[in-house]
């Protein structure tokens, strides 16, 4: 009877030393609290052992999945353009633009439509005038340089134009008055508010650029 229960004391007495080992690795390991072991107690992990990516996690760029004007990505950088009217790359983005071509039609979609200020100016057919406050741009790659062209007038909430009007015969501007985009051309587009001539309104403003492969 003696013998076993010296047994058990020696037993219980190895039980509480390796528990006392376990706990000083716990503690050298960095953990906060005791439900972190087993789990790799780094830096990059919680105390729970689920992975703590806060650190990492970049800042939401107000301008996501733009491009170009230090807005966003830099897969298409402005600074390397030739504007064939105003170069409005400094000019700041104010406005998301989203792309949907359907049916001969290509419909650029931003906010600033409704808000930009207007300015009156002569139609083309000369018999009236009409309020303009934007114009859609073309981005155009030529012999390995790229092209920035504006290719029609926008009227507030005037923001669909058929695609036929996305060539060099509306740019109106060498070398891209005989440009006509092919299937699988990339190009990029993007809106200002007036930079066609002039500044019409005084007022500067322009969306993110948009990648579109051409149907």
């Amino acid at each position: 009877m003696w013998a076993a229960c010296r047994k058990l004391e020696i037993n219980h007495v190895k039980f509480v030393v390796r528990a006392s080992v376990l706990l000083s690795m716990l503690l050298l390991s960095g953990c906060s609290d005791g439900w972190c072991w087993p789990f790799d107690c780094s830096s990059s992990k919680s105390s729970s052992g689920v992975v703590d990516d806060s650190a990492d996690v970049a800042v939401e760029d107000p301008y996501d999945n733009q491009i170009g004007g230090g807005s966003g990505t830099s897969e298409f950088d402005l600074s390397k353009v030739t504007w064939l009217h105003t170069d409005v790359s400094s000019w700041p983005v104010t406005s998301t633009l989203s792309i949907s071509i359907k049916n001969g039609t290509m419909c650029l979609n931003f906010s600033g439509t409704s808000t930009w200020p207007t300015a009156k100016i002569l139609h083309t057919n000369g018999t009236r005038y009409i309020q303009v406050n934007a114009n859609p741009w073309v981005f155009v790659n030529q012999a390995g340089k790229w092209y920035g062209g504006t290719w029609e007038w926008m009227t507030p909430n005037g923001n669909c134009k058929p695609i036929s009007k996305i060539e060099g015969g509306h740019i109106k501007q060498a070398p891209l008055t005989n440009w006509e985009p092919r299937s699988g051309d990339k190009l990029y587009f993007m809106v200002s508010s007036i930079a066609r001539g002039a500044n019409l309104n005084n007022y500067k403003a322009r969306t993110n650029v948009v990648e579109v492969t051409w149907p």
